[in-house]
């Protein structure tokens, strides 16, 4: 006997905002998180030591601007781990707070790395910088964000399943999700454990960039444009 995800939420109308806020979330954290990588950490994760100080002290509103991206980021981070719980917990409770707690500690290490750069902004707004230490901070963000990858990866591999469904589109954005969960895992395990890593990380996340980009992506238009407005989600 099947059931629907939505028999155990009483009002339709609501999960359907719900809906419509995390899709809106996850479209806002997608651009913000284009923006704030492309335009101002990529360049600054490409900078060396020794040419850091001369190349980054003209930086500051684009690494403050940066900042607050990566708080935005934050936010909607946070949004989509309670959003996607409420949306699917009518399908499976227990594996939906399984995969929403996973990406809600995501979001913790996250903060904790975000600390790191207000840390290095704060030294990069004193009189006499310390550019040796603010590298080091940057770069402290840097691995722990990677390492609270591992744990988002984990995330989409556990929503995959929830979001698979018989129709084309939910199956098609589940797999995508599980390739993505799997790229995320993979790369920044590997990056633990394999010395220069960085080296080649590009080539090898290369591959999952595409179930990077259009899972997450296929999950949040879906959601702004059928989730929770009927109960075609099933669970048997």
């Amino acid at each position: 006997m099947e059931t629907t995800i939505l028999k155990s939420t009483p009002q339709k109308a609501d999960l359907r905002k719900v809906a419509l806020l995390t899709g809106s979330a996850i479209v806002i954290m997608a651009v913000v998180a284009g923006l704030t990588m492309g335009l101002v950490f990529t360049p600054i994760f490409e900078l060396n030591s020794d040419s850091f100080s001369t190349q980054f002290s003209g930086m500051k509103s684009a690494f403050q601007l940066g900042i607050l991206g990566w708080l935005v980021i934050l936010i909607c981070d946070l949004v989509a781990s309670w959003g996607l719980f409420r949306v699917w917990e009518g399908k499976n409770r227990k594996k939906s707070m399984a995969m929403a707690a996973f990406r809600l500690i995501y979001s913790l290490i996250l903060l904790v790395a975000i600390g790191h750069l207000v840390l290095a902004l704060v030294n990069f707004t004193q009189t006499t910088p310390d550019y040796g230490q603010i590298w080091e901070q940057i770069l402290d963000f840097q691995s722990i964000w990677q390492f609270g990858l591992i744990l988002f990866g984990v995330h989409l591999l556990l929503l995959a399943p929830l979001v698979f469904e018989k129709g084309f589109v939910l199956k098609a954005i589940s797999i995508l999700l599980f390739i993505a969960g799997i790229g995320y895992v993979a790369s920044n395990t590997a990056d633990l454990f394999i010395a220069d890593y960085e080296e080649i990380r590009f080539k090898v996340e290369a591959v999952f960039m595409a179930p990077m980009v259009l899972g997450e992506l296929g999950l949040a238009i879906w959601l702004l444009v059928k989730g929770g407005k009927k109960s075609d989600l099933t669970t048997k």
